[in-house]
């Protein structure tokens, strides 16, 4: 799990004696590629001293870039007429976002004539790309050139009878300014930050070891894209459900119960034998639960909201629309958390697409359609024959059998194993039972049904005419909710598992307190054999145990009640899923 206080810092040099200049990254180009029959004057002298276009020339003159066109650098420019567009809506605006979505929207690097068939994707400066097309007559994204080709020294000027629609991209819409997302909007954008980049900027000389540039240049940059999707990418393609002010409010509520992290707790080592559970010691979480609460709860739902619809069926997003039914066999967020039919339309039930730039955002209603399970409560999927699972083993010894097949199972016996797989635990002698510690990993405060899945003894030996099941006892390790461990684990019963089949038991309910999810800590199941000289007739003392798995309560009911629901089972190798001390 990746916390608030985990993800990637930004930092950058600030301004000072070591930096000459400070300009736009596009200053760095060097004028090419010119027009034949260039103009003697410069793009911006063109366009200051046309009276018709004295609008365009005091918008661009606010933001500073009349320096820019002034340069040798190469730059086409299509420059909406007076009169075409709401001046004065615009001269509103803030020098950064006027920069951006009007003048950068206005112009590209090198030079784009008007001559002959054109059909061609241009990259503005502000990363936009925008359609030049025509043969004779000419338009630059639907918006018709009323003049082509103004020659100049360092480029071309194009007139245009309107502005060119700025189209804003995921990352660029998250604001209140449409919608009432305030929530998420301010969430995210808590984690901008500016950075210094390092290919765009000039270098200097080095002094005492450090490289001092020139010119440097510094872009947005928010460390969440790393984690979760890259939204303010203009050639990537995804689709992000944006949970309105009370849907965020609501899923937040919701998740919050299932991490009930606490300051200290205590933690044990994992036991050599079933007498040497004494050495304790108490484990302070960094920066306190609260801390981890809210950091694991918020990133919890910010990975359910996330498709790259270039991938797998998301592909079908592309072309759906409001209302309609989504249509995909499956769903599978950035996170990598599948969605099966039912859960991917119940999330965009009440949703409402708004098409971006690089994709689309669906903005709920005041409700986000997640079963708990689906993300932030998953099934805890225990195999036995995983190693990184077994915390001890006490008077015995194991061994992992993987690749159990068809051909290589007895067909005699029923059932599946889970991942083809199963841990062969023998007795130390003919008078004692073996003992299996497990750490139960990314166990939430919440209730589970515990269950475990046993092989009997021929599953793979056609010979043994007659096999034979265990009799286990079988225990649980966990912290209450003051965070002590009690002496004792606590017991939950004596169990009999089926020689014909392979057997799935069910141990019992069990909440637990407090959360371990992300820690390095988890609570541990104890399975002990339970054979004496009298049943040793009857029960096998080797146990052969598939594995051990925790469904939360409210799955476990849905499940019972909808036999036909489908979902992504981490046992199957799905979902996501650490409390002895590792």
């Amino acid at each position: 799990m990746i916390f608030k206080n985990m993800l990637a810092t930004v930092a950058f040099l600030a301004t000072g004696a070591l930096f000459t200049a400070c300009s736009d990254w596009d200053d760095h180009y060097d004028a090419g590629n010119a027009v034949e029959g260039t103009a003697t004057s410069t793009i911006w002298e063109n366009i200051s001293s046309n009276a018709n276009l004295s609008q365009f020339a005091d918008l661009v003159r606010k933001t500073g870039y009349d320096a820019v066109l002034n340069t040798s650098q190469t730059f086409t420019v299509w420059a909406p007429l007076n009169g075409t567009f709401d001046y004065d809506a615009l001269n509103a605006l803030g020098n950064d976002k006027l920069l951006k979505e009007f003048v950068q929207n206005h112009i590209a690097r090198n030079n784009f004539p008007a001559s002959g068939a054109i059909n061609e994707r241009i990259y503005m400066l502000n990363e936009k790309v925008l359609h030049f097309e025509g043969a004779g007559n000419y338009s630059m994204a639907g918006v018709a050139v009323a003049q082509p080709n103004v020659a100049s020294q360092n480029g071309v000027v194009h007139t245009l009878n309107g502005k060119l629609f700025f189209h804003s991209n995921i990352f660029e819409s998250l604001d209140a300014s449409e919608f009432a997302i305030d929530s998420i909007s301010n969430y995210y954008h808590s984690y901008d930050v500016l950075r210094l980049d390092e290919n765009k900027s000039v270098q200097g000389p080095v002094v005492d070891g450090q490289i001092t540039y020139l010119d440097s240049v510094f872009e947005d940059y928010n460390p969440l894209e790393n984690r979760y999707a890259y939204i303010n990418t203009e050639d990537s393609n995804y689709t992000m459900i944006v949970p309105t002010n009370e849907a965020w409010t609501r899923a937040i509520k919701a998740i919050t119960p299932y991490y009930n992290y606490i300051d200290k707790f205590t933690a044990i080592d994992a036991p050599q034998s079933s007498t040497s559970l004494q050495h304790e010691e108490e484990v302070e979480l960094p920066n306190g639960g609260a801390y981890w609460r809210d950091s694991i709860v918020h990133h919890n739902l910010m990975q359910s909201l996330f498709f790259n619809n270039n991938l797998y069926d998301n592909v079908k997003l592309n072309n759906h629309q409001t209302g309609q039914k989504v249509g995909a066999d499956s769903l599978v967020t950035e996170s990598y958390f599948k969605m099966y039919t039912e859960d991917a339309e119940a999330l965009f039930t009440g949703t409402t697409r708004v098409d971006k730039s690089n994709g689309a955002m669906y903005i709920t209603d005041d409700s986000l359609r997640l079963h708990p399970w689906t993300i932030w409560n998953p099934i805890i999927n225990i195999e036995g024959e995983y190693s990184n699972f077994l915390a001890a083993v006490v008077n015995g010894s194991t061994m992992p059998h993987t690749g159990i097949i068809t051909g290589i199972q007895n067909p005699a016996v029923p059932g599946t194993l889970s991942n083809n797989g199963y841990l062969e635990a023998n007795a130390s002698s003919n008078n004692t039972n073996p003992e299996l510690n497990f750490y139960l990993r990314n166990v939430r405060s919440t209730t589970y049904v515990i269950y475990g899945v046993f092989a009997p003894s021929n599953i793979t030996n056609v010979y043994d005419t007659q096999p034979k099941g265990n009799f286990v006892r079988v225990a649980l390790g966990f912290n209450n909710e003051n965070g002590s461990m009690p002496k004792n684990p606590t017991r939950l019963g004596d169990f009999e598992t089926s020689a014909t089949k392979i057997d799935t038991l069910c141990f019992g309910e069990v909440t637990f307190p407090i959360c371990y999810a992300g820690t390095d800590y988890a609570p541990f199941i104890r399975i002990t054999g339970r054979v004496t000289p009298t049943t040793s007739n009857k029960y096998d003392r080797t146990i052969r145990l598939d594995r051990i798995f925790l469904v939360p309560k409210e799955m476990d009911d849905y499940l019972k009640a909808h036999p036909d629901y489908k979902y992504d089972d981490p046992s199957r190798g799905g979902g996501r899923v650490t409390v002895v001390r590792n």
